[in-house]
């Protein structure tokens, strides 16, 4: 998928429009933009992230079938080298944000007698040690992204890096890195900015998200690169149906933790656990959870059984484009009753301001991309996978 000037202006003008939405929405109200950048930037993070976890997991398990795919999913984790610059805006409301940001700091008499629990607690959530934290999950997340590119560029010149050469290993210890520090970052980031949500299967449940939306990104992309004669025509039906294979089990294990936390909250009936759910279950809340339990789970489950339509890249890849939606409705009503009784349509600026960056980026870094990992010797049996 070159850069043509036709998808770039599209998506030069939805960059616009997204800018211009959200400069509307910050005017109408500080909070409540804030509030919905969050959401759209965990959105964004969590499917970048999402499809490192997948690259990374083919690399280790030396997944054949995945690897004339791979150029697309290294294509896709393009705007992760720019995420430090997008956490700039959350970075800067911070007290807007996070209710800890602006409780003042204890004096030494007070943290004495209150014991170290608090003292470490409250040096952990303020302001410095937050900053830091994060910058330690961006740069983790960069620094994998672009040695993976890295060691894909240098196979497609030919060229023998130790990163090329060591790719399974360094797979292997990213893995781990990734799931610890998208743990921290969900509870850094997004439950200590959400009154009473005590989850502590956040991170689990955030990169779980993540997976199913990357997976469905990645499909709709693999359908359009089909289409236009970036992939060779041997990509079909095969790799549809194993894409679909792992959009399934993202889905059911999504539902699980899902179901599984608010089992574990009905059970304790604890007020300051409920209370979470509470505002989330009324009012024009209700709808949106109503179509996280259907749009999430039940009908793309049923949709997911069948085997036949799981092998048509069209099917796979509508779906993945709805559960990537989804996702962005899943973190959207996580994190936004923080801030509004209801929801509000202003709230897709920064969501059309992430996404259309995204696509432009993906677009401009894809000049130097390569199509498919043509000097991997297992490409030849990627081509011909035939799924079981």
């Amino acid at each position: 998928m070159k850069p043509t000037r036709t998808g770039l202006l599209a998506g030069w003008a939805a960059l616009a429009l997204g800018l211009l939405w959200s400069m509307l929405a910050y005017r109408a109200g500080r909070l409540e933009c804030a509030f919905a950048y969050l959401s759209a930037f965990g959105f964004l993070a969590s499917t970048l992230v999402g499809v490192l976890a997948l690259l990374t997991m083919t690399y280790v398990v030396n997944a054949r079938w995945f690897i004339v795919l791979s150029g697309s999913g290294l294509l896709l984790v393009s705007p992760t080298l720019y995420l430090p610059l997008l956490f700039v805006p959350i970075a800067l409301a911070l007290r807007l944000l996070y209710p800890w940001a602006g409780r003042p700091l204890l004096s030494a008499e007070t943290l004495s007698a209150s014991g170290q629990t608090a003292a470490l607690g409250q040096v952990w959530m303020s302001s410095g040690p937050f900053l830091i934290r994060a910058a330690v999950y961006l740069l983790v997340w960069v620094g994998i992204a672009e040695a993976l590119r890295y060691a894909a560029l240098a196979q497609a010149r030919k060229r023998s890096t130790w990163l090329l050469t060591h790719r399974s290993a360094l797979s292997a210890v990213a893995l781990p890195l990734l799931g610890l520090s998208t743990t921290w970052a969900s509870f850094d980031w997004l439950l200590s900015a959400v009154p009473g949500w005590n989850m502590t299967s956040a991170g689990l449940y955030v990169l779980t998200g993540g997976f199913a939306s990357a997976l469905g990104v990645l499909a709709v992309l693999v359908h359009f690169q089909r289409r236009s004669g970036w992939l060779p025509t041997a990509v079909g039906p095969a790799h549809s149906l194993a894409l679909g294979r792992l959009l399934f089990a993202a889905v059911c294990l999504w539902a699980y933790i899902a179901v599984s936390q608010l089992i574990i909250v009905w059970i304790a009936d604890l007020p300051r656990e409920a209370a979470f759910y509470v505002p989330r279950a009324h009012a024009a809340w209700r709808h949106v959870a109503a179509l996280l339990v259907f749009g999430h789970f039940v009908v793309p489950f049923l949709l997911l059984l069948s085997r036949n339509w799981k092998q048509r890249s069209g099917f796979v890849a509508g779906l993945g484009a709805w559960l990537a939606l989804m996702h962005a409705v899943d973190l959207y009503w996580l994190i936004q009753p923080s801030a509004r009784a209801a929801p509000s349509l202003l709230d897709l600026g920064p969501f059309l301001l992430l996404g259309a960056l995204a696509s432009v980026l993906v677009r401009l870094r894809s000049r130097t991309a390569p199509r498919v990992p043509l000097h991997d010797p297992e490409l030849a049996r990627s081509l011909g996978y035939e799924s079981p």
